[in-house]
């Protein structure tokens, strides 16, 4: 006989069959019980266990004594055998019959080392822990119960004893036993009859007789009745007795609160001081003319005389029970005999009691809580049936080994009731809480079979020798469930990983998880002749239960996961916080696991083809967050992100539990299974949400929390970027918009990944060059990026297309980085393909690495010789460079006479625009405008329009090419190149011979006289307005030049046009000409009119002149006038002097 481990135990379960919170774990089978003469076999009728000992009571009057012995080392549940020690036979006088007959109670004394035991209603006294008869085999009769220990003291020292209360027949007697072998002391008794339960807290005891519970001051013997037992008793008349009331010189009694309600049940309230001559030899009396014990609690009122507010408080009068009217009227006939309830009175708090009521044993029954001062509190509790027997497990009910496990901090109600269930009547325990709201007590009741039967329930013998009892001692219980859920076990996803090599780990991880293998149990059961423990269940091993049966397995081992079940343990964990570190492993081991069932279930609806529902996908993401589980684990059951999994040195190790889990999933699907269609269930159910749940992990980096941290980020760096490719090969090409996929894509691969090779083969995978370009500059990684770059430039397929422009790209890329090596071969590569952009590299003076001029031409030259004239351009316009003006102008003009040497249709089109800008009316841009803006896309016309801006401006590099040279090279052209021969003439100084080109050759009339303001130069340069960058030439100069336009100007053919322009340009510029001359040039023909404008203002110029000079002459004559003035001043104040030869002297 022994105890087992409880892995095949009976196990609680609530009302859908779910397990629940309780488990038998049998302590000893094969009870040795004597049969009468007539074969009739005892019952247990008791039981206890302290300090190892089990004591058992039998209805034959037999006390059996068994003692424990160490567990065998090769017994794995690690518990303690029990042996039978001796049998003890308890002296009684009178042997009962019944419900009375032999061993009704076991009352266990450890503080005095003392127990008490009544048999056939009698009391005797042993000694701890054998058993031997104690204070000379004294015995009490008439004992119908015994026990009333102070539950505010229970479990602490005393050094004054223990205070027992022995229910007599006729009265209550309180003991105080010790542990000296003294004999029991009286202290006090109680005339109270008919008590057959009492539960104390202090001074305060609620006590049953036969038919009501009550409220009994112990102290100062003042009883408050509450509600009957059952609502069938029929109801007496008070008893007719004196009721003494306290003396005014003794302390008040207790007053019962006025706040209490009218109670209803026997038809009036009572509220009775106990009376009744003091015994002699009673050594607690200490006032003679009181009947009663003074009370020495400080719960007494400091008025002398404080009657029972229950007296004073007014009554409403109480409907009489139908009951009552039923049974005065008529007296019960052919009443079938049945065998009363019992009461049960149970302490919950030190303020409050649990008592039970109801009619009969097979109907339901119901459990009400009543505080100190008699009000009923909380609500009410339903048993299937009237309790048979009944006890309390949890918050304060075992005070002798605390426990810091926060399960067993639940307050339970355990009972022995009778249930119907599928047909079969049986007796269970009925477990609910006492704690928490009657209704969600309703909601989580839990039965535990004891014994089912097709007899009739309601058969008295049915439950007989099955009851309950709260042990002295706890005990710690060794359950496999916990240790075999939470030990670690390696994960094994290949066939080629050698697993004799995780021995050692696994003996070591049996250890660890062999701390938290222990439960604490309280409560005995006896059953037949078998004793059992009732074990909590631990919340692992329930909620594991519940997990394991949610994930279920056809006979065509097709697999299904019940979710409904997975979300209820979800939520029946949902924002819970440990407490400590077993509640901590379980927290966090039920959420990873229900985590893993719910995306297993999206798994196999992908199989299926089923799109999930919205809220489906969005629980099991919040579980996946929630659990924290390794992203390892999940990925093993999401194919082709398993081949991302990175194992680490160690491998993956996990609760077994979940391994056992991952492992049945796994092997209910294969892989070939699950189509792989972005666009249809497998996109939607599974890779957007584990896409969400990685990024979520990526998130987790640095907080040094992570166990293999490094094996974990590089799977889910390199998941995710699968993920991302996957999602992202339906997207549009181009660049990336804000919240779409690519940019995710993006900034995971900007951020930084921790697989960077896996990333690289991914890129080269899926085709994602401009991705792994952005990779590579994660790591500043220059040579890879821009080898990338120009991979893509150069047309290698890039399946996403993001980058639009690349050559900006690296031509932008090219100025921020620090290596010329690098710089100089992509520069020059970039400008052999892009002549205009790839000279910006080299001539970006904000670029970190900067070239000279001599050095840039000189590269470019030899490797992109087609940038060359761009990168002069450059020099010589942006720059202002005038060393490499000769060699521009030479290119240019190369370039044109080339093309005007080799295409008659180049000449010609020269002379069609000089012709078609002769045939414009005034007033018409200038040459220069009408060729810029009517210009054609040939780069030879590009560079002649260069090649006059270089040659026609009046900056600094105007003035430094040859223009001897370039003018024999452009004789022959001439007649085409009208423009350049101006301007060569004009740096020549023929001006007569460039006014007569502008007039006549093109017709350019505003070019003409800007050629005459500015003395020839920045004729047909771009710039804007008249301001020239060279000083103006003087107005003689200016006049000179206009004179050569006015004799030009009277040459022209067309006489209206001759007119227009010399009548504009006189009366417009008509200050720098002379009025004579032009008068003389005007032919006699003209009309005054044509000329007015000029001689207006000639007259007014001239008149301006002689007034002018009639004030200067009169500021002349004034002036003058001064002087002389000064001077006679200065005479006069000199004085005269006469001056003589030599020879004489002065006169004066």
């Amino acid at each position: 006989m022994g105890s087992t481990d409880g892995s095949d135990a009976a196990t609680s379960y609530n009302q859908h069959g779910t397990p629940g919170s309780y488990t038998l774990r049998e302590l000893i089978r094969d009870v040795p019980l004597s049969t009468d003469e007539d074969g009739v076999q005892a019952h247990i009728t008791c039981v206890d266990a302290w300090n190892g000992n089990l004591y058992i009571g039998t209805s034959a009057g037999e006390i059996l004594h068994y003692v424990s012995i160490p567990p065998d080392p090769s017994d794995e549940s690690g518990q303690p055998s029990y042996i039978f020690a001796t049998k003890i036979e308890p002296t009684f006088n009178t042997a009962q019959e019944g419900a009375e007959a032999g061993v009704k109670q076991i009352l266990l004394l450890p503080n005095v080392s003392k127990a008490c035991i009544v048999c056939n209603q009698t009391l005797t006294f042993f000694t701890l822990p054998e058993l031997s008869p104690a204070y000379g085999g004294i015995k009490q009769a008439s004992c119908s119960w015994v026990g009333g220990l102070d539950k505010d003291v229970v479990g602490q020292e005393n050094g004054n004893g223990t205070v027992v209360v022995i229910c007599l027949r006729q009265r209550l007697r309180l003991i105080r036993m010790k542990e000296d072998g003294t004999r029991p002391e009286k202290v006090r008794d109680i005339e109270l009859a008919g008590i057959t339960v009492l539960e104390r807290r202090g001074d305060l005891a609620c006590v049953a007789d036969g038919q009501i519970y009550s409220l009994l001051d112990v102290v100062n013997h003042r009883k408050n009745e509450l509600f009957p037992i059952s609502s069938l008793s029929v109801p007496q008349s008070p008893r007719q007795e004196e009721l003494v009331p306290p003396l005014q010189n003794r302390p008040a009694a207790r007053s019962f609160s006025s706040r209490s309600p009218v109670r209803h049940g026997r038809g009036h309230q009572r509220n009775i001081s106990l009376g009744g001559k003091p015994q002699s030899n009673d050594r607690l009396r200490p006032d003679s003319s009181s009947p009663w014990p003074a009370r020495g609690s400080s719960r007494q009122d400091e008025s002398p005389v404080a009657p029972s507010s229950r007296q004073e408080s007014p009554t409403k009068p109480a409907p009489e029970p139908a009951s009552r009217t039923s049974t005065d009227s008529q007296p019960v006939e052919d009443a079938k005999p049945s065998r009363p309830i019992p009461p049960h009175v149970l302490s919950a708090t030190p303020n409050e009691f649990l008592l039970t009521t109801g009619t009969k044993l097979e109907d339901p029954g119901v459990g009400m809580f009543v505080n100190l001062d008699g009000d009923v509190v909380r609500g009410t509790m339903e048993f299937s049936s009237y309790p048979e027997s009944l006890v309390l497990d949890g918050t304060g009910q075992s005070p002798v080994i605390p426990s810091s496990d926060s399960e067993s901090q639940a307050g339970y109600v355990l009972a022995v009731v009778r249930r119907q269930h599928e047909g079969t009547a049986q007796v269970c325990i009925e477990v609910q809480r006492w704690d928490v709201d009657p209704g969600e007590a309703h909601r989580s009741k839990e039965w535990l079979t004891v014994e089912s039967t097709q007899e009739n329930a309601e058969d008295d013998s049915y439950t007989r020798g099955v009851g309950l009892r709260n042990a002295s001692t706890s005990v710690e219980l060794t359950t496999n469930g916990v240790s075999s859920g939470l030990r670690l076990r390696r994960l094994i996803i290949s066939d080629a990983t050698d697993e004799t090599t995780d021995t050692p780990r696994n003996e070591e991880e049996d250890k660890l998880a062999a701390r938290f293998a222990h439960v604490q149990a309280n409560v005995l059961l006896y059953a037949k002749d078998k004793v059992s423990w009732i074990a909590r269940t631990p919340l692992i091993v329930q909620l594991d239960r519940q997990l394991d049966a949610a994930l279920q397995q056809s006979e065509e081992f097709q697999l299904s996961i019940d979710v409904p079940t997975v979300q209820s343990v979800v939520n029946s964990v949902r924002g819970q916080e440990p407490r400590d570190e077993l509640e901590f492993l379980t927290l966090t081991y039920v959420r990873q696991k229900a985590a893993i069932l719910l995306f297993g279930n999206l798994v196999l609806q992908t199989i299926g083809g089923v799109i999930s529902y919205e809220h489906d996908k969005r629980r099991t993401e919040d579980a996946l967050v929630a659990g924290e589980i390794d992203p390892r684990i999940v990925l093993t059951l999401l194919p082709p992100l398993d081949q991302e999994i990175i194992e680490g040195k160690h491998g993956m190790w996990m609760p077994q539990g979940l391994r056992d889990t991952v492992d049945k999933l796994r092997k209910g699907f294969s892989a070939k299974e699950l189509k792989r269609d972005v666009k249809g269930p497998y996109g939607d159910n599974l890779l957007k949400l584990i896409k969400q749940y990685l990024m979520e992990w990526r998130k987790k980096k640095g907080f040094g929390s992570v166990a293999d941290e490094a094996s974990v980020f590089q799977t889910v760096d390199a998941a995710l970027l699968h993920v991302l490719f996957l999602l992202d090969e339906n997207s549009p090409r181009g660049p990336a918009t804000p919240g779409t996929i690519r940019e995710e894509l993006n900034q995971v691969v900007d951020k930084g990944v921790d697989c960077f090779d896996r990333a690289i083969e991914l890129c080269e995978q899926f085709q994602r060059l401009y991705v792994l370009g952005r990779l590579y500059q994660s790591r500043k990684l220059v040579s890879q990026v821009l080898a990338t770059w120009k991979r893509i430039v150069e047309g290698e397929k890039d399946a996403g297309g993001e980058m639009i422009k690349g050559e900006h790209d690296i031509r932008r890329y090219l100025a921020v980085i620090r290596d010329a090596t690098l710089v100089q071969d992509y520069g020059a590569w970039l400008a052999h393909r892009n002549p205009k952009l790839g000279v910006q590299i080299f001539a970006d003076d904000k670029s970190r690495v900067r070239f000279q001029p001599k050095q840039a031409v000189a590269i470019l030259k030899a490797r992109a010789p087609g940038a060359v004239k761009d990168y002069l351009e450059h020099l010589v316009f942006g720059k202002k460079d005038v060393e490499y003006i000769n060699d521009l102008i030479v290119f240019y003009l190369d370039t044109v006479l080339h093309e005007l040497e080799g295409s008659k249709d180049s000449r010609s089109t020269l002379i069609q625009s000089y012709e078609t800008y002769r045939a414009l009316h005034p007033p018409k841009p200038t040459y220069r405008e009408f060729i810029t803006d009517n210009a054609i896309e040939a780069e030879w016309w590009q560079n002649r329009l260069r090649l006059l801006q270089l040659i026609g401006g009046s900056h600094g590099a105007a003035s430094q090419y040859d223009v001897h040279t370039l003018g024999e090279r452009l004789a022959p052209y001439s007649n085409e190149l009208v423009p350049e021969m101006i301007i060569l003439n004009g740096r020549e100084g023929k001006h007569e011979a460039a006014l007569r080109l502008l007039t006549h050759g093109l017709g350019d009339y505003d070019t003409a006289i800007r050629y005459c303001l500015l003395g020839g130069s920045s004729i047909f340069h771009p710039s804007s307005g008249l301001v020239p960058d060279q000083p103006l030439p003087s107005k003689e100069e200016q006049s000179h030049l206009f004179q050569y336009l006015l004799n030009e100007f009277f040459k022209i053919e067309h006489l209206s046009e001759r007119l227009e322009r010399t009548a504009e340009l006189l009366e417009r510029f008509g200050g720098w000409f002379d009025v004579a001359q032009v008068l003389d040039l005007i032919p006699e023909d003209w009309s005054v009119e044509l000329v007015s404008g000029f001689l207006v203002h000639a007259f007014r110029r001239l008149v301006g002149e002689r007034n002018e000079s009639d004030v200067v002459k009169a500021l002349c004559s004034a002036q003058n006038l001064r002087r002389s003035g000064e001077w006679v001043e200065k005479m006069e104040a000199v004085g005269a002097s006469v001056v003589v030869d030599s020879g004489g002297g002065d006169v004066g």
